[in-house]
């Protein structure tokens, strides 16, 4: 909608609901620092999913790591993608793809069967198959992005409003798979 975030050169302006993949990449190694393959599971034709699998991959190759990528088309090839991605992967990363989120169950019982652990992009794809996640809430995303709208309406002009990122994110986990890889919340704060 825009092409300067910074000065929006159109009409629009807004909150980006854009995850931060490589504080999630950092959150994977701090977690489990003993994985040196990240699996990076996702449907190449999503152009948001291209985009976080290409900052994840700098984030996992900045810290020594190796990416294993796989991709997916449909719900149909998540089960076997997954199964072959698990067995050459110490821990997977997960974006916000739609195929993915889709076929998360699918995912989670995969990878708790090969005792894999997996880092998702957004916070609801936890609850299915992940372990934990520095995500963004929407609900604040909306207080954020009303704060603008009342900035507008009191005269401020629109191309003189930032995009803004997320102004919080936070920690999102599963208690029971926090409990099968052995990871205290506590030590993520």
């Amino acid at each position: 909608m825009v092409t300067n975030v910074t000065h929006p050169d159109t009409n629009a302006t807004g909150v980006t609901d854009k995850v931060d993949t490589a504080a999630q990449i950092k959150l994977l190694h701090k977690m489990f620092p003993k994985a040196k393959k990240i699996g990076l599971l996702y449907n190449a034709a999503e152009e948001n999913s291209v985009v976080q699998i290409k900052t994840a991959k700098k984030v996992i190759k900045s810290l020594g790591l190796t990416p294993v990528e796989k991709t997916v088309a449909t719900t149909n090839d998540v089960q076997q993608t997954a199964a072959a991605l698990a067995k050459q992967s110490d821990a997977m990363y997960i974006p916000t793809d739609n195929v993915c989120a889709a076929a998360m169950n699918t995912i989670g019982k995969v990878t708790e069967s090969a005792k894999v652990p997996v880092v998702t992009a957004d916070a609801t794809m936890i609850k299915k198959a992940g372990v934990a996640t520095r995500g963004i809430s929407y609900k604040e995303l909306g207080r954020q992005t009303a704060k603008m709208a009342v900035k507008i309406i009191k005269g401020k002009k629109v191309k003189d409003l930032a995009v803004e990122k997320p102004a919080k994110t936070e920690l999102v986990t599963d208690a029971k798979r926090m409990k099968l890889f052995n990871i205290d919340a506590s030590t993520l704060k």
